[in-house]
């Protein structure tokens, strides 16, 4: 029977909870079908004492949905960091972590081997720990930044990482702090030094403000790490129309993030395939790494993506490796009243070439890989469309089709 705890050892169990019920899915308790009812019910709970003052919930014939509300423009900080800070640990962590820094901050004893560290705390605290143990603990806060180390001969040596930093120039890092923690990738590193300083964000709101980004923060860390490397990872991407669970093994290149949706991709180079492909980090279920490419490879690769860049209008590189679709738009704008239409015009089209054909007729053309990544685009322009043609006969056809039934729905009987 599953116990509930506050504290999670695992944080990909209530990332999924999270996206799944109180962000994207607004399911039902009777939904869920993974585990049982009871495992729902405290994953449920863990959530609510993170979340308790931004969770609403609304009755449909299905049941009670619960959701999240939150207008970002009023938090201080992004409430689902809560999430990451709430890392389970056992006695001995608590007690090794106090037991080092205190022996190691006393001038006398600022560096020490393992097994004399070991002895120390057993001397001073009348608690034995094994030498691994202590090993353990040590590389781990030394790989946080807490601890570093010195090789004398065969020995190791530890000591603490001190940072003399003026009062003066720590009220400006925090100043950037309250900045970066909202505004950057793996925000929450600078929400927990924050909350070591007890200092809250005083001075920065956000409109339009991604929070479920820190949800995706762990696989990105690894991802950014493999790209540094030159690693290839393989990725299980979970697609939530299909609900199937899809593998996908390739080189990482770089990370995009969309200006219209916030949602941030990865562009993988896939080898087998022999092409590059985006796949969505809320989709990410797991990474692992695998083998490594040598730098020529890494850098010839990132030199064809900058090469296919300008030919993508959102994220998608086409169903074909090389076939490249064209579109052409005519559109009617009153050149003295409506310059602020042309404007977007030459402003958004992304590469595009715009043609004054006539008075008030421009055209518009561009060469993308999926052209079907325009139409939305192209909908902002409507009852301003005299003619639109391209090369891919469906897309065309989608667009008149849509444009149709919304004639149908709204136009006038004349």
């Amino acid at each position: 029977m599953a116990e509930f705890q506050e504290l999670i050892k695992n944080f990909d169990k209530i990332r999924d909870y999270m996206r799944q019920f109180y962000i994207y899915g607004f399911k039902v308790r009777s939904e869920y079908k993974e585990k049982s009812p009871r495992t729902y019910d405290n994953e449920r709970r863990r959530i609510e004492s993170y979340l308790a003052d931004y969770m609403q919930s609304s009755y449909s014939s299905k049941g009670k949905q619960v959701f999240l509300n939150i207008d970002s423009k009023s938090v201080p900080q992004n409430p689902l960091y809560a999430a990451w800070k709430s890392k389970s640990f056992t006695d001995n962590d608590i007690l090794l972590h106090y037991f080092i820094l205190d022996i190691l901050w006393d001038e006398q004893t600022s560096q020490m081997k393992v097994s004399d560290l070991a002895d120390r705390i057993s001397l001073d605290y009348g608690v034995a720990f094994d030498s691994q143990t202590v090993r353990l603990k040590l590389r781990e806060y030394e790989n946080l930044g807490i601890l570093k180390s010195r090789a004398d001969k065969k020995s190791v040596y530890y000591s603490l990482n001190r940072n003399c930093i003026s009062p003066s120039t720590l009220e400006h890092l925090l100043d950037a702090l309250k900045f970066f923690q909202e505004a950057a990738p793996l925000g929450v590193i600078g929400s927990t030094i924050l909350d070591d300083f007890q200092v809250e964000n005083d001075l920065f709101r956000f409109q339009n403000h991604y929070i479920v980004h820190t949800l995706e923060d762990g696989v990105l860390i690894t991802i950014l790490k493999a790209i540094r490397e030159h690693q290839k990872l393989c990725f299980e991407n979970f697609s939530s129309r299909s609900q199937q669970v899809q593998m996908i093994s390739g080189l990482p290149l770089k990370i995009f993030v969309s200006t219209q949706t916030g949602r941030r991709y990865v562009c993988v180079y896939l080898e087998k395939r022999r092409r590059f492909q985006n796949i969505r980090l809320d989709a990410i279920r797991h990474v692992t790494p695998e083998g490594y490419v040598s730098d020529e490879m890494f850098l010839k690769m990132q030199r064809l993506l900058n090469r296919n860049i300008p030919l993508c209008w959102g994220v998608s590189f086409g169903n074909h490796a090389s076939r490249k679709e064209e579109i052409y738009l005519k559109l009617w704008i009153d050149e003295e009243k409506e310059s602020f239409v042309l404007n977007r015009l030459y402003r958004e089209g992304r590469g595009g070439e715009v043609i004054r054909v006539e008075k008030n007729v421009y055209l518009y053309s561009g060469t993308f890989f999926d052209t079907n990544e325009i139409l939305p685009w192209v909908k902002t322009f409507t009852g301003r469309i005299l003619d639109i043609q391209g090369s891919n006969a469906f897309v065309i056809a989608k667009l008149c089709h849509d444009l149709d039934k919304m004639y149908e729905m709204y136009a006038e009987d004349t």
